[in-house]
This record gives structure tokens, C-alpha cells and sequence, in this order.
């Protein structure tokens, strides 16, 4: 039997040359498969992008028929890119992917033979001992995940979770004031009207609802979010800021768990950051639709992916979270509601763009909130103009908000 040959420098590396990053995506290296072979759909496959090849539109287009193809709703896609990648063209494979698969993980071969695994809160060594420097390839490897998959009803509770302590907000923190002015100004988007029966719709840790409640001298608050946490944090919240009324259930906007059997609809309903996590668009827009009572009045609001920091993000960062690429035009969001019966009142964008939540994110970090006050400032002056001038600075703002009478 004549011997097997050895594979050279440059050859595409079998998986057990990426046993290690596979082990820590739990997946057993003798599972994984090439991703052109023509057998059934399977829980992981390899895909090698060869030194010197990029990410034209033809060869994405292939990439994705393939891994759609051939890699099952909850498996793994591997993209193994050969020596070193700038940012900028392992963000062009990312957003080739998109929206069928999203990369959460991205790991780094050293030539030193470590590893360094990479997620969107930053770069970590991958545990374990490093193989022999040289033995191993310098190169990347992407981890990507089915978006159906990644926005599933359990993999979204958990993370919400997960972060419901640090999204709840911290008095302490540099960045409690500019966050605490965005909830309001959210809460705060419709004037008082009387309204006396509030839903926070998706509540994160209730503070929209709950400020706009005291806003409005609401009667009844009700909330839901797909977090038990989220529910329990808000529900505190609610209580301790002296909201007598108020009660939260776990749910999902394709789905809304209020109103009830026993309920009307609501008098206003408001909705924060909570479009770009749904998994089926336009089922949460009829849910969102029927918790409105005719009449009633809806303040609507999320990321803005046209803005000058989201375009360069996409281009430049190979790891954003989901709800960034999936993040819905204000244009699209108010034409999906038009045509559920709302009317638009008023729209505008806030939460100024790149450099601001970088200047943000330095002054919590660094500076110990010196820059809090003039930071919070531009943005309420920021906002103010567009408001006032009809909303027609959209690439400006990170996010946008939207105020709504539903007439039928």
C-alpha cells in the first residue's frame, strides 16, 4: 500500500486541525463535513476560502445556496479563511452570509499556536494548551449559526436572561444619564393625553412603560418580554416607583399575551428596540397592530441601520449582534403600520452617531463620567432639532422613534 501523502503548507485543513475551536463550539470534528459535499443536510460544515480568494458577490451567492442547502436549521457553518484577513473583508464575508446565517464566534490561529477565540464583547485566548509554534496554520475561522436558529423563542429568553441585570440600568455607572434620558424621551414621544391603560411591549426591564405611566398618570400598566427575568426586574421596578397597577407575562411580539380574554386593547402602547429581535416580521406587526385600541395611540422605536456609525460598522467590524443586521428603516417600519390601519403623527431620530457612542463608551470606561453632562446634552439638542424640523436627519441618529393614532 503505497504511503498517504503529506498534505502541504497551503493545503485546506481537515477538522481535526480545528478540533480545538470546534470542541469549543461542541461539535465533534468527526462530524463535520465539507460543506460542497452532496450528501443530506448535516449539524456542521467546512467551508475553506483559499489564500488570495475574496468574497466577490458570485462566490457569496454560492456560499450561501451551499450552506443553505446542506447545513441543518440548528447546525454549524465553519468558514476557515486561510492566513491573515483585514477587518474589513472578514465583515464582507459576514455580511455575505446574512440573513440566512449570522457569525457569533470568530477564532484567530496564532502562529505562536495559540488561539483566540473572539466574541462581541471581545477577544479572550481560547483555554487549553497551544499546539507547537509552526505546527498549525495561521488563518481564521468564522462560526456561523442559522438566524432562525440564533432568534429561536428559547436562545433569545436565555440571553435576555443572561444581560437583564446589566440592562436594567445602574445609577452608579458614567452612562446611567444617557441612558435614562433615552427611555425617556421614548416614554415621554406622546404628549399627555389621559391615556389610563399603558403596555410596554417587550419590556426589557420595564422603564419605557413605567416612565410613561407616570407621564400619562396611567391607571393600569401591563408588560411582557420573553425573559422571566425581565418580567421579575420589571415588575420590581414598577413597584418601587410607585406604579400601583402594574403586572408583566412572558411572550413574544408574534404572539402578545395581552390584551387577554379578560382586556381590551390598550389606550397607548409603546415599543422600544424590540423590532430588530423578531423572527418573523410581519407576524409581530399584526401582534403589535391588535394591542392597540382604535383611537389609541402607539410610540414605536428601534435602531436605525441607515445611520453614518451603523454603515460603517457593517463595513468595518466582523462581529455585530444580531439585532444590528437585522435592524429595520424607519421608512418600512411606518409603511408596515400604515398599512395595519395607523397613522403617523410625528417621527425623528435620536441617539446621535459615530463618534458619540464611542465618546460614550470612553467616558464610562475612562474618564469617569466627565463628559456625561455635554454628551447628554448634544443628544437631547440633536434630537430636539430633527423633532422639530419634521425628522429629516436620518443618517445622524442611531435610532429613530415614531408616534401613531390607529384609526381602524
Amino acid at each position: 500500500m503505497p504511503p498517504t501523502p503529506a498534505r502541504g503548507r497551503s493545503a485546506p485543513p481537515v477538522p481535526k486541525e480545528l478540533a480545538r475551536a470546534l470542541g469549543d463550539q461542541g461539535v465533534d470534528p468527526s462530524a463535520v463535513l465539507d460543506l460542497s459535499d452532496e450528501s443530506e443536510a448535516s449539524a456542521a460544515r467546512l467551508c475553506t476560502i483559499t489564500p488570495g480568494e475574496l468574497p466577490t458577490e458570485e462566490r457569496l451567492t454560492t456560499l450561501r445556496q451551499l450552506a443553505g442547502d446542506h447545513v441543518s436549521t440548528d447546525g454549524h457553518l465553519f468558514i476557515h479563511l486561510a492566513g491573515r484577513r483585514p477587518d474589513t473583508e472578514l465583515a464582507r464575508w459576514r455580511n455575505g452570509l446574512w440573513p440566512n446565517f449570522h457569525v457569533g464566534t470568530r477564532y484567530i490561529f496564532e502562529p505562536t499556536g495559540d488561539i483566540t477565540k473572539t466574541l462581541l464583547h471581545g477577544p479572550a485566548r481560547l483555554e487549553g494548551p497551544p499546539a507547537k509554534p509552526g505546527s498549525i496554520r495561521v488563518g481564521e475561522l468564522l462560526c456561523a449559526r442559522t438566524c432562525d436558529h440564533v432568534r429561536s423563542p428559547e436562545l433569545t429568553a436565555l440571553k435576555f436572561d443572561t444581560n437583564a441585570a446589566a440592562w436594567n440600568g445602574n445609577p452608579s455607572k458614567a452612562d446611567y444619564l444617557h441612558h435614562r434620558w433615552m427611555r425617556k424621551f421614548v416614554a415621554r414621544f406622546t404628549p399627555k393625553r389621559g391615556h389610563k391603560r399603558v403596555l410596554d411591549f417587550g419590556c426589557g426591564a420595564g422603564w419605557v412603560g413605567i416612565e410613561a405611566s407616570l407621564h400619562q398618570g396611567a391607571e393600569q400598566l401591563r408588560f411582557f418580554d420573553p425573559s422571566p427575568e425581565m418580567v421579575r426586574i420589571s415588575t420590581e421596578n414598577a413597584k418601587a416607583a410607585g406604579v400601583l397597577d402594574a403586572a408583566g407575562a412572558t411572550g413574544f411580539g408574534e404572539e402578545p399575551p395581552y390584551p387577554n380574554a379578560e382586556d381590551e386593547a390598550f389606550d397607548l402602547v409603546l415599543s422600544s428596540g424590540v423590532l430588530s429581535f423578531a423572527r418573523d416580521r410581519e407576524a409581530w406587526y399584526d401582534g403589535l397592530a391588535r394591542t392597540v385600541r382604535p383611537g389609541g395611540t402607539l410610540v414605536f422605536g428601534d435602531l436605525n441601520p441607515s445611520s453614518i456609525g451603523m454603515r460603517k460598522r457593517r463595513h468595518k467590524k466582523p462581529m455585530l449582534p444580531i439585532r444590528e443586521l437585522a435592524a429595520v428603516p424607519r421608512d418600512e417600519a411606518r409603511a408596515a403600520m400604515e398599512a395595519r390601519g395607523f397613522r403617523c403623527e410625528e417621527s425623528c431620530g435620536y441617539q446621535l452617531t459615530d463618534p458619540v457612542p464611542q465618546l460614550l463608551h470612553l467616558d464610562a470606561t475612562r474618564l469617569n463620567g466627565a463628559l456625561a453632562h455635554p454628551l447628554s446634552w448634544c443628544n437631547r439638542l440633536a434630537s430636539g432639532i430633527d423633532r422639530a424640523a419634521g425628522g429629516p436627519l436620518k443618517p445622524l441618529f442611531d435610532s429613530w422613534v415614531m408616534r401613531f393614532v390607529r384609526e381602524s
